[in-house]
């Protein structure tokens, strides 16, 4: 907490500095922590995301303050099949491929991001779930398969109840004129890779200012080594997990033999 409140302190400091000159609203923000790692006991982990918003001397929008954090990473290509039946037999009928799906996605706001922004503004800017979605089609062109936006919401709604499609109204607690703060959970499948944070300010139903960050989630010491061999050198990975299997099994044999 004394490393979180020394670099808020900075970050004010840096602000006021520049407060001279004509300027719009700036805003700067950080997470407690960029590196998360990823051992045989990972459960989870709650992530603190702080920063300030300071006023411009360009005074274009009156009305408090709204703060929407937009928070995702890695992507994939990922295939969605639909389950139909043949001569009572379940099989895999049409196929949609996604391109660049999200493998976390959560929005996190000070209050619903409806309220905050009408649908164009938040869509011109990639924010939600519904944009996601239209995201998904356009990169697909998923426009052109029948009922190709059911695969899509498929994928929310199984991702949603995986918890790794979020929607956390109330997160973002903004503190007096300046501060604010989120704390969000990551679940324990939680996919690695690199995530990058957007905040979002708005004012009045408008944007007013960004400012980006990013995180990384990665394996770690001996779960590190076994994950990078399995998929950057799958042979030798089948080769040592058999040789392994077979010396086990040798072992408990000699063991049970002399009992």
């Amino acid at each position: 907490m004394r490393m979180v409140c020394q670099m808020m302190l900075a970050v004010l400091l840096a602000a006021f500095a520049g407060a001279g000159s004509a300027r719009a609203d700036t805003v700067e923000a950080d997470l407690a922590t960029h590196h998360v790692a990823v051992k045989t006991d990972f459960a989870g982990v709650k992530v603190l995301l702080f920063g300030a918003v300071l006023d411009g001397n360009v005074k274009r929008l009156d009305g408090p303050r709204d703060i929407i954090i937009d928070l995702r990473g890695p992507k994939t290509r990922m295939l969605v099949r639909q389950k139909k039946q043949v001569a009572g037999i379940w099989v895999n009928g049409e196929t949609v491929a996604f391109e660049d799906v999200p493998g976390y996605y959560a929005i996190i706001s000070n209050r619903p991001a409806s309220e905050i922004a009408s649908s164009y503004v938040l869509r011109e800017h990639g924010i939600g779930l519904n944009t996601l979605k239209a995201n998904m089609l356009l990169s697909s062109g998923g426009f052109n398969v029948e009922n190709s936006k059911e695969y899509a919401d498929a994928i929310v709604r199984v991702r949603g109840s995986e918890e790794l499609y979020q929607r956390i109204v109330g997160g973002v607690a903004i503190t007096g004129r300046h501060l604010f703060r989120a704390e969000f959970e990551l679940p324990a499948n939680v996919p690695l890779g690199d995530y990058t944070a957007d905040v979002f300010v708005f004012r009045a139903g408008e944007f007013v200012t960004k400012y980006s960050t990013s995180l990384r989630i990665e394996k770690r010491g001996v779960e590190k080594f076994i994950y990078e061999l399995a998929h950057e050198q799958p042979f030798i990975y089948g080769v040592l997990a058999v040789l392994t299997a077979v010396m086990a099994g040798m072992g408990a044999a000699a063991i049970f033999r002399k009992r």
